[in-house]
């Protein structure tokens, strides 16, 4: 059945990533301006997609904030959330050197320091701003850089983030096999991107007080510094001008072993919630993320 299924989406792939490749040539600003509205208007304006989640989120997360605020912030939101469809959408057939210029990493002498120790480096980081654009990242750092994550249960979509993700040489590593990946690659100190606040499931014991609620944090990250005894760094996305991304790295630990349990989780949730208290209107409120 598995057999018959993916190559049923292996038909449909073209059907579906040639139309995408086309819209793709289209120019940043048309793009913005013509799609961008479109999907803008059907999102907020028609459908409001998961707009109860979105207020209900934003409410608990941020209690200091008045409705009328609330409701501000929801807005920018999916504006984001637009923008960053565009974006990733211009990832299927945008240039190398073009990307370039809208990613600015702001201290990689902090990455090259320790991959000239001869360490494996962790970045931890949520979903906030355009994740996409760091498959750029490969291209602009001296050694190779992977990018941890869940296999998506639909072929045809999974087949679709490979090519993006893996354009410019970012490694695709599926999460159980990260472990014996890292391993197995010792000798060859590498970067490895790790998305680290999606919703483990309630089975977690451990709980953190982030964004003013009592949550569940995915360990993973933490647990697999450890057993590399990897650097673990934060990677902060933040909006400039010209639909430009600055990225910037710090400093978690570069003793994971010393370090007590689910310290890492914690330092990295702290950090995150900093980040989103910035300017919250880049976070994917749209996700279920406190669901029981």
């Amino acid at each position: 059945m598995n057999l018959v299924k993916n190559k049923l989406f292996n038909q449909l792939y073209p059907f579906v990533f040639f139309p995408i490749y086309l819209v793709s040539l289209l120019p940043h600003s048309i793009a913005e301006l013509t799609i961008g509205r479109l999907l803008y208007f059907i999102s907020y304006r028609i459908f409001r997609y998961r707009y109860s989640v979105v207020l209900q989120n934003l409410s608990r997360a941020l209690p200091a904030k008045s409705y009328h605020e609330i409701q501000q912030i929801a807005k920018e939101f999916y504006r984001h959330l637009v923008s960053m469809a565009i974006e990733t959408i211009k990832l299927f057939s945008i240039s190398g050197q073009e990307l370039d210029k809208k990613v600015q990493l702001v201290n990689t002498e902090l990455l090259i320091s320790y991959h000239q120790q001869n360490r494996n480096i962790i970045a931890v980081l949520g979903h906030y701003g355009n994740w996409e654009y760091l498959n750029i990242l490969p291209a602009q750092l001296p050694f190779k850089v992977n990018a941890i994550y869940k296999p998506l249960s639909n072929p045809l979509m999974d087949r679709l983030v490979h090519y993006v993700r893996g354009r410019f040489g970012m490694q695709l590593v599926p999460a159980n096999q990260a472990l014996r990946h890292l391993l197995k690659q010792k000798d060859k100190p590498q970067l490895s991107i790790f998305i680290a606040d999606q919703f483990p499931g309630s089975c977690e014991q451990e709980k953190f007080d982030f964004l003013h609620q009592s949550t569940h944090m995915f360990n993973g990250a933490e647990k697999l510094a450890i057993a590399t005894n990897s650097v673990v760094v934060y990677l902060e996305m933040k909006r400039k001008p010209d639909n430009c991304w600055a990225i910037s790295f710090s400093l978690i630990t570069e003793s994971p072993k010393e370090t007590s349990n689910q310290e890492i989780t914690k330092c990295f949730a702290n950090e995150l919630q900093q980040t989103i208290k910035t300017d919250p209107s880049y976070w994917l409120w749209s996700h279920q993320r406190w669901k029981s």
